[in-house]
């Protein structure tokens, strides 16, 4: 199904042969606005895939600002059309996040490229949106089960939740040992569940286990994967009487940023590896020269390829492909040395 795009262009002549441009690109115009408030009207109505805006637009509201409005009722991509490229314009543009800039006058290879790029990055960023707003949902809605014992490590009560992951009913898991009713799967870090409680039991809080990763085999044969976190249960005296547990299944999350992880991926391989290459030591403060003495290229090849890279991704600016670059986590995070002996792990 091709896209729809709404083109917003108060020269008529213009509007009318980008509109048959498009078509013959196979793209769908589902209306042609002359001002910003006629644009409005139309994007509530047809819902385009996309909108070609002219900046310069005559009325109350020029390109930008119904851009901005645009954007305030649901996340749209916006191409701007535009013969001013003066950094003022442009720097204002930036706020409303646009998918690309045509300046005129543009070729049609020029037409094609940028849009089916601003099409494609919209597609893969309202994939990392849905996608966060999904894991946002099932961090919220996920319960930990509290487990409670006493010195010698044996069950002393178990929450609903708990009952759920490890399959036992409280009645009957109690004054068992701990490793019994909640057994991990061979070959995964066995002796963590173990490990927790022997530090909580001596006085000491143990934070969730982040890197381990346990497969805790319920009663009821169901896999899951857990984070274990345990702390002192302590009397008025301080003498530690037993610990608390608290086991959370990650399984959900685990498959969301797995799923994260490949939307990512696919934005990576949009650059070629010498982009890839370009990137990262753009990302890590080497200036064109220094780039291009690494590489063993010229400098007006780097600056090629950095304008390459921009292009791919809809971006204006070396500052907000860095940002982006970082958010999305296509490249590595440079190194920080230590400042007084104390680096980035040890803060």
């Amino acid at each position: 199904m091709s896209a729809t795009i709404l083109i917003v262009e108060d020269e008529s002549i213009v509007a009318e042969n980008l509109q048959d441009e498009l078509e013959t690109l196979g793209y769908s115009v589902c209306g042609i606005a002359s001002s910003g408030e006629q644009a409005l009207k139309l994007e509530a109505k047809h819902a385009p895939d996309l909108v070609l805006m002219d900046i310069m637009l005559a009325g109350t509201l020029d390109g930008i600002a119904t851009a901005a409005k645009m954007h305030e009722r649901r996340y749209l991509p916006v191409v701007y059309l535009t013969a001013y490229s003066d950094s003022a314009t442009l720097q204002r543009a930036q706020i409303t996040e646009p998918f690309g800039y045509l300046i005129k006058p543009y070729k049609e290879r020029e037409l094609h490229s940028t849009l089916e790029m601003a099409l494609y990055k919209h597609r893969m960023e309202q994939k990392l949106r849905d996608h966060e707003r999904w894991l946002d949902t099932v961090l919220s809605s996920v319960g930990d089960g509290v487990v409670t014992v006493d010195v010698l490590g044996n069950l002393t009560s178990l929450s609903p939740v708990a009952e759920q992951l490890c399959g036992w009913p409280e009645a009957e898991a109690q004054g068992k040992p701990v490793q019994e009713v909640f057994v991990l799967e061979e070959g995964s870090d066995e002796g963590c569940l173990l490990d927790q409680l022997d530090f909580a039991l001596r006085g000491r809080h143990m934070p969730c286990l982040e890197e381990e990763r346990p497969v805790l085999l319920g009663k009821d044969g169901e896999r899951r994967i857990v984070d274990i976190g345990a702390a002192p249960l302590q009397d008025d005296t301080g003498d530690v009487t037993g610990a608390v547990l608290t086991i959370r299944d990650i399984s959900a999350r685990h498959q969301a940023e797995l799923a994260l992880a490949e939307a990512r991926t696919t934005l990576v391989q949009l650059l070629t590896p010498r982009e890839a290459e370009v990137l990262q030591l753009m990302v890590d403060g080497t200036s064109t020269k220094e780039i291009a003495f690494a590489l063993a290229i010229s400098p007006r090849t780097v600056e090629s390829h950095r304008q390459n890279i921009m292009r791919k991704f809809g971006l204006h600016d070396t500052p907000m492909l860095i940002r982006f670059s970082l958010v999305h986590h296509l490249v590595e995070v440079p190194y920080e040395p230590p400042v007084n002996g104390i680096g980035r792990e040890g803060i």
